[in-house]
């Protein structure tokens, strides 16, 4: 990973996971996927209005995820809302891993974007088993992320967690933030047994998680969502934990109700791991000196 920016000042709140989408539909038209909610149907989820909804709620940076489901791998929207604000925001696109050359694809990308573009998303939560994290494509997409210097975002069930183990322990030096902690079962409430294939994972220093409003949900169901925080702190390291609102694909909660939900789910870390949950993580991956 390239080193960090020294310009950089914390601590600083960042948002590792927000989708955009915007009301000009015919220069960037919709292409749903069929993966999420409809959330990009609205009008009001472009740049301009997240950039105003983190100001209002002390929210510095933001990480601008490749929406799949409003767009596919379409990158067009994210890569200008990044162009137009590229001190507030971060590129991670996306390509489409089950195509037949997915590295071809990134490495497109790449030009495209420019140095935009700071990590790339590789999408496979869709309803068929992906093939591509054990038949050579997700080593070709690492090994190209690797060169770049890009972080890879895995999206996969977890069932593929195993797999996904494989490919991060051939790649050590490529770093990897794991979308919604691999959706794993969190019933049953802590010391989360049932997420085994996610806590599994934290042997491999490549491998961070990103904590994402849809898993602090899911935690609050079985009771506080700040002892998942505490359980993946104790098992990663809070500096490979970041925080991400995924907003506005979550339905059903305003962006300062996931904001005030990320801070709680941390408090009980000690400031310099809150620190790191809400802010020096997602720096550290997305944000670092060219």
């Amino acid at each position: 990973m390239r080193p960090a920016d020294p310009t950089i000042r914390t601590p600083l709140v960042v948002d590792a996971h927000v989708h955009v989408a915007s009301a000009d539909r015919e220069r960037f038209p919709l292409a749903p996927s069929g993966v999420g909610s409809p959330w990009f149907h609205a009008d009001d989820v472009g740049a301009r209005e997240l950039s105003a909804a983190m100001h209002a709620c002390g929210v510095h940076r933001a990480v601008v995820v490749q929406a799949v489901g409003a767009y596919g791998y379409d990158c067009s929207y994210a890569i200008d809302a990044v162009r137009a604000d590229r001190d507030r925001f971060a590129l991670v696109g996306a390509v489409d891993m089950d195509s037949a050359d997915p590295a071809g694809a990134l490495a497109a990308l790449a030009r495209r974007a420019g140095e935009l573009l700071r990590g790339i998303r590789a999408f496979g939560a869709h309803a068929h088993r992906p093939s591509w994290p054990a038949d050579g494509r997700a080593d070709e997409v690492w090994a190209l992320a690797g060169e770049l210097g890009l972080t890879v975002v895995p999206v996969l069930f977890p069932d593929a967690l195993p797999r996904l183990g494989a490919v991060v322990a051939r790649h050590p030096d490529v770093p990897v933030a794991l979308d919604h902690c691999g959706f794993v079962d969190l019933t049953g409430g802590t010391p989360f047994a049932a997420a085994a294939p996610l806590f599994d994972l934290a042997a491999l220093p490549a491998m961070r998680v990103k904590v994402s409003t849809h898993v602090l949900n899911l935690a609050a169901v079985e009771g506080d969502p700040a002892d998942l925080v505490d359980r993946l702190a104790q098992t990663f390291g809070a500096d490979r934990m970041a925080w991400g609102s995924d907003h506005p694909q979550t339905a059903g909660s305003p962006y300062p109700a996931m904001v005030a939900l990320g801070r709680r789910a941390a408090r009980r870390l000690s400031p310099a791991d809150r620190d790191d949950f809400l802010g020096r993580t997602a720096l550290s991956l997305w944000w670092s000196a060219t």
